[in-house]
């Protein structure tokens, strides 16, 4: 006889092995499949009123559920098996009852057969030894459940369901270990996918804390499968736990834990994941709350929400939807989620924290803008000395290169200003208002400090340079330049050092100023300050010049203003240096903006280029700014370089070096593309003299305060 039919014959079973191999290749690796089609052997074969297989995951201590006899449960059911578990159940036959265990597998059992059943459990070992006892493990437990008592109390019997049981499975096993296997693969990577998703909708969410606060209750409500969360957020000031979302809705008082209060504040101060399988018989539950609501909380898992360095909230999950309680697969899904979780709320508090930073921005602008507004007086007092003065403008002395705008007063360098725009055609081709025109410019103004030389009188002394050099080379005649690049030019030769406040980038840096906390990972900080304060009269609503544009043209223009304004930071300018160099006649047209980068320095560097008188006064200007920052800098406890210190600094030494490498060089380019310029290196030159000639005569040149 051979060991199926024996099989058979011990049992009177009514299918042999081999037909069960042949059903369970059918059914493929389906774990759900294989198990019904298994169970109904088992109890075909032993006449048990109830079969069930318990496989046991490998990687942790616990044991798994999908189907009881031929049916298939709604939800896998994983259960704590303890060590003593494992050692009593892999007796043959291990008889269990319900009334004297208190652990998981009596809850599931009890839930899922009744009390008032007799029981068997045989265990079958894993094909493979384990290599640290030199044993092998248990692979799962066979579970019959029996309506004769004398069956469970008969050793013969139960010796005879082994027997049978541990033949079955030396044929199946391998195949059913693959199929759990595999089923743990699918819900893995199911996880992982339902994680990303998660991730999605969240990361959509960080616009409204409180809408992302309601979706990532939502969201652990429906991966654990629970029937309430709670989500609180640590209060950095108090500690406290705070929450004004209950279960999805908005509160309307907050709900705060002192700190380490409950299970909640406990979680927060530990940082560690707590999985309460009863609720009631747990130490820090507190019922209160229960009994004031009416719920019944059963079984809850806390967990802690981390951004990257700190605990930022606790999210809190009550009692498991099946009626279960949360096991490890739910503690895993708690510790991916919470990663999830804490970098959404992360951002969420980041993005509430620029909005709210934006906002203030943005009314500290509309103060500054109100307190800088023009009054209406100032601009009927410009119209009429524009309609009385017209003609006394001798443009062909102003357009000259030579020409010292410094000396114009500050109500004739708004008039002026206009009349730049208008020579070259840009009020009328762009249509821009003239009294809005000229409450822009007294904006601009106004937007300057009174330092002593970063001021109105240089920014309106640039914008004239540059007015030369446009007359002059005729860069609009002669299409090198467009007229809306011509426009956004000369407004960013007027804007360039708005609001500057008399210190260079590497002060903003070092005092960690404000703007230094702006805008130091981009570079270029005064700059960068100067272009916003640009753009903010820009859109001012009584100085919009530019609302004639189209989109493209009003993008464009603002990025040529943009681009303009940082390249008078001379570390820029030498950064491009060996792209200027390459300019020639020729390629003009193909790198316009290199052209107006160039010219934009130039402008910058153009009270070099006036007659001496000039040229001494505004060097004086520029080191009592230098000293300033010099004396400053003293206070702070650093050491200033020799052109800020005012006991160390010779003028005419760091002027010469200053023309030698800076000056000279940028308009040395501008010359060899156009010759007209070669006026300005004889000017340049003939400074440089008469500061070798100081030098000599006063070797310990320096400027008192």
């Amino acid at each position: 006889m051979s060991v199926d039919e024996s099989v058979g014959e011990e049992i009177g079973g009514k299918m042999c092995p081999m037909k069960l191999i042949e059903e369970l290749s059918y059914a493929g690796t389906d774990s759900i499949q294989l198990q019904q089609v298994v169970n109904q052997y088992l109890k075909d074969v032993t006449g048990a009123h109830v079969a069930f297989l318990m496989p046991l995951i490998p990687t942790s201590e616990e044991g798994l559920l999908q189907v009881v006899g031929g049916r298939a449960l709604d939800k896998e059911i994983r259960f704590s098996v303890t060590s003593s578990d494992i050692e009593n159940f892999s007796k043959s036959g291990f008889p269990f009852s319900v009334n004297n265990q208190h652990n998981d597998f009596s809850e599931m059992i009890e839930q899922i057969i009744g009390r008032d059943k007799n029981i068997l459990f045989f265990g079958i070992k894993h094909p493979k030894v384990n290599s640290m006892s030199n044993e092998h493990q248990i692979a799962l437990f066979v579970s019959l459940v029996i309506e004769s008592e004398n069956d469970e109390s008969n050793p013969i019997q139960r010796e005879k369901y082994e027997n049978s049981i541990q033949k079955v499975f030396s044929y199946i096993l391998g195949h059913l270990l693959t199929a759990f296997e595999l089923f743990e693969e699918r819900r893995v990577r199911g996880q992982c996918q339902n994680l990303l998703r998660v991730a999605r909708r969240l990361l959509g969410k960080i616009g409204d804390l409180g809408k992302l606060m309601r979706g990532v209750m939502a969201e652990a409500k429906d991966l654990a499968q629970a029937e309430r969360c709670s989500l609180f957020l640590i209060d950095k000031y108090t500690g406290e736990l705070v929450s004004k979302v209950f279960d999805g809705n908005e509160a309307t008082e907050e709900f705060r834990i002192e700190n380490g209060q409950g299970i909640a504040g406990h979680v927060a101060n530990t940082g560690k994941l707590l999985n309460i399988r009863n609720a009631y018989q747990h130490s820090l539950f507190y019922k209160g709350v229960d009994e004031v609501t009416g719920f019944k909380t059963r079984n809850i898992l806390c967990f802690p929400i981390c951004d990257e360095e700190n605990i930022i909230g606790v999210a809190q999950l009550c009692n498991k939807a099946n009626g279960f309680h949360f096991d490890k697969c739910d503690e895993e899904i708690a510790t991916a989620f919470s990663i999830y979780c804490g970098i959404s709320i992360m951002h969420a508090l980041v993005h509430e924290r620029v909005q709210k930073a934006e906002a203030r921005h943005k009314l500290s602008q509309e103060l500054l803008l109100h307190h800088m507004k023009v009054p209406e007086d100032d601009v009927k007092s410009i119209l009429q000395d524009m309609q009385t003065s017209r003609n006394k403008i001798d443009f062909n002395e102003f357009t000259c290169f030579t020409y010292c705008p410094r000396e114009i007063d500050k109500n004739a360098s708004i008039h002026m200003s206009f009349e730049i725009f208008s020579y070259l055609k840009l009020v009328h081709k762009f249509k821009i208002p003239k009294d809005k025109f000229l409450r822009f410019l007294l904006l601009v103004q106004k937007g300057y400090r009174d330092m002593p030389y970063h001021n109105w009188t240089h920014a309106f002394s640039v914008t004239h340079f540059g007015f030369c050099l446009f007359n002059n080379l005729k860069l609009l005649e002669n299409g090198i330049v467009t007229d809306l690049q011509a426009l956004a030019f000369l407004i960013a030769c007027l804007c360039h050092d708005l609001d500057h406040r008399g210190t260079n980038n590497s002060y903003q840096k070092q005092s960690r100023s404000p703007l230094a906390k702006l805008y130091s990972s981009e570079g270029s900080v005064n700059e960068r300050h100067h272009l916003s304060q640009a753009i903010c009269i820009l859109n001012d609503a009584n100085c919009k010049i530019l609302d004639s544009l189209d989109n493209s043209q009003f993008k464009e223009c603002i990025d040529v203003i943009g681009e303009l304004i940082l390249a008078t930071d001379l570390a820029q300018h030498f950064r491009i240096l060996a792209n200027l160099r390459q300019l020639t006649p020729e390629n003009l047209k193909e790198k316009p903006m290199h052209l107006l980068s160039l010219m934009m320095t130039c402008c910058d560097l153009s009270d070099q280029v006036k007659p001496w008188p000039t040229t001494q006064i505004v060097a004086e200007l520029v080191y009592a700014e230098f000293f300033a920052q010099g004396d400053l800098e003293k206070e702070m406890g650093l050491s200033p370089k020799e052109m800020m210190d005012r006991q160390k600094a010779c003028i005419p030494e760091l002027q010469i070096e200053f023309i030698t490498t800076v000056v000279r060089p940028t308009f040395e380019i501008l010359a060899n593309i156009f010759p007209t310029i070669n006026i300005c290196l004889d000017t340049i030159d003939n400074n440089r003299r008469n500061w070798e000639i100081l030098r000599d005569q006063q070797s310990q040149y320096c400027l008192s305060p």
